[in-house]
């Protein structure tokens, strides 16, 4: 049986609280280290390229790393991500899933289902990889999200 998924709320680029894991939707969250950082860059500007892999109305995708609400907002605006950003700069959510890395910070994806219970969940400690959107539109589809 999977386990629960811890609770957590983030504020997102408008300043508004956001509880983790969103009842009754599948919930895709994106742990990544930093802001305008190269390949932290390059894997949401992938993720913004594949959307029609990801979107999908059972399902809410949420982008989550520990910078300040002012840079996710610079980083939402430069690049048009089509999925919220959030801000978890006490870093309690990535401890909470366990998404650790070299400076505390670590590159993953967990999968929530609308129960609530964790589905999967992928972590990187160096932060060097991350899934493709096709990886996890065969993740989406392998657990009946979409």
């Amino acid at each position: 049986m999977p386990a629960k998924a811890p609770r957590c709320t983030l504020l997102d680029t408008e300043g508004v609280a956001v509880e983790l894991p969103v009842a009754a939707r599948w919930n895709l969250l994106l742990f990544y280290p930093r802001d305008f950082s190269p390949i932290c860059t390059r894997q949401l500007c992938h993720y913004r390229e594949q959307w029609h892999l990801l979107e999908h109305p059972e399902v809410l995708v949420f982008a989550i790393s520990p910078d300040q609400l002012g840079r996710h907002a610079e980083f939402q605006r430069r690049y048009g991500f089509p999925f919220p950003l959030l801000s978890d700069p006490g870093r309690h959510c990535f401890r909470a899933y366990g998404i650790g890395g070299i400076f505390g910070v670590g590159r993953g994806v967990v999968l929530v289902d609308p129960r609530g219970e964790l589905r999967y969940r992928w972590h990187s400690a160096t932060g060097l990889r991350y899934p493709s959107a096709e990886q996890l539109r065969a993740l989406l589809e392998q657990f009946g999200a979409v």
